[in-house]
């Protein structure tokens, strides 16, 4: 049983009120979010199943971009749903007024990625505002998906014909018809209202006042919120892409080459959008073999963690694009960037035994085939570092037995170290 001792109250929304927290087993700060007191909470009531619906919507949605819940309690006569305690919010944020063009598309990088996870996932949000984007741990997330629905649900319970659902300021026009209908256009207009407070630094209320933007932004601006769903951008993917190409256009229509050189550089320099957006491009290049080859193994250390940090469902896919580029022979010198680039996906993989484990097969499979020296002292040295982990002692061991040439092989830069019993036995 969660046991929790409230501190303050942090807020108060249209469904429920968070306060700051200390979660006694674990003596963490946390946040903490209960129904509203006027709510009724009884049994099978639409105000208990609708706070229901949030908590098992928002668990079941595991993305970076979207805020966590780290326990809860459902059959409580007061449910409530414990969360990390974010730093502030975009609301905070923008108290102080406009923010800058580069902090504003920053934002919308990460939080599109993970509306875009969600509607994979069937789900829309229909509340998004800046209340509910949070700077969690230096990355922002959405939360409080209390007003949230499946796309392919038919339930007609939460939300009616003629009620409206979502907060006034941001809320597509069609919420107040009819909510239950709304399709992922509904959260591309709250995502166009956003931007542009966060352009001008001004409410769009009564409505966006469109000429106050900077020129460049304005069809922009004007097509997520245009009043007719159909007149809107369809999808959150249109979204994105059309804003990469207005935030960094010459990059945009450069050669992948061209264009991933001069992000990194910009991430070399510490910008943060540079990194997603580098990580975007090469996720988005992954049938250009050519591009991958010469690119991805010249990514350092700190942007590789970077780009792991920042959204590791992407980072995964580059990795397994790129360890299906390196079957086969190379040049001999190729090898070791291979081994040296797989090297630093271990030593950030530090959470994914996954891409350790195809990292560390990859490196002696490829210093195997081509006998080469350098692949072999590093694949040492690798096992040597995994070895505190016990899976992954046992995953090298496995792949040792299972391969007596590259046990022959490795054999003699393995034995250069101390390492445990089980991989020696391997040899």
């Amino acid at each position: 049983m969660v046991r929790i001792t409230k501190e303050k109250k942090l807020g108060k929304g249209g469904q429920g009120t968070v306060w700051q927290a200390v979660r006694l087993d674990t003596n963490e700060t946390v946040a903490i979010k209960f129904p509203l007191e006027s709510l009724d909470m009884s049994e099978g009531s639409p105000d208990r199943k609708r706070f229901i619906r949030e908590v098992r919507y928002q668990s079941s949605l595991r993305h970076p971009g979207i805020m966590p819940i780290v326990a809860m309690n459902l059959k409580s006569p007061k449910p409530f749903l414990v969360m990390p305690l974010a730093s502030y919010s975009l609301e905070d944020l923008l108290n102080s007024g406009a923010l800058t063009e580069e902090t504003t598309f920053s934002i919308a990088t990460e939080v599109l990625a993970a509306l875009e996870y969600s509607h994979e996932q069937g789900v829309l949000h229909r509340d998004l505002k800046p209340a509910n984007l949070l700077h969690l741990q230096g990355r922002w997330v959405i939360s409080d998906f209390g007003l949230c629905r499946q796309i392919e649900s038919n339930s007609t319970i939460i939300t009616q014909v003629n009620t409206a659902v979502g907060s006034p300021v941001y809320m597509a026009p069609e919420q107040y018809d009819n909510a239950h209908e709304t399709e992922p256009t509904a959260d591309i207009y709250s995502i166009g209202q956003i931007l542009y407070h966060c352009l001008v630094g001004e409410v769009p209320f009564p409505r966006a006042r469109i000429a106050k933007l900077d020129a460049k932004y304005r069809y922009f601006i004007s097509r997520c919120i245009a009043e007719e769903p159909d007149e809107r951008f369809q999808s959150v993917s249109e979204v994105r892409r059309e804003m990469e190409l207005l935030t960094t256009p010459a990059v945009e229509l450069a050669p992948p080459t061209v264009r991933a050189t001069e992000l990194k550089a910009k991430a070399m320099e510490g910008q943060e959008v540079a990194v997603r957006l580098l990580l975007r491009l090469i996720v988005d290049s992954s049938d250009d073999e050519v591009f991958y080859k010469e690119f991805v193994p010249s990514l350092p250390l700190e942007i590789l963690q970077s780009m792991y940090t920042k959204n590791p469902i992407a980072f995964e896919k580059m990795i397994h694009t790129f360890d299906r580029y390196s079957e086969g022979g190379h040049p001999f010198d190729y090898t070791d960037e291979i081994a040296d680039f797989f090297a630093r996906v271990i030593q950030v993989a530090e959470y994914s035994s996954g891409l350790r484990h195809l990292s560390l097969s990859r490196i002696m499979t490829v210093g195997t085939w081509h006998n080469r020296f350098h692949v072999g002292e590093v694949f040492a040295r690798m096992v040597k570092y995994c070895e505190r982990d016990p899976a992954d002692v046992k995953y090298i061991a496995s792949i040792l037995s299972n391969d007596p040439h590259s046990a022959r092989f490795m054999g003699s830069y393995l034995r250069q170290y101390s390492l445990p019993l089980e991989i020696m036995r391997a040899l």
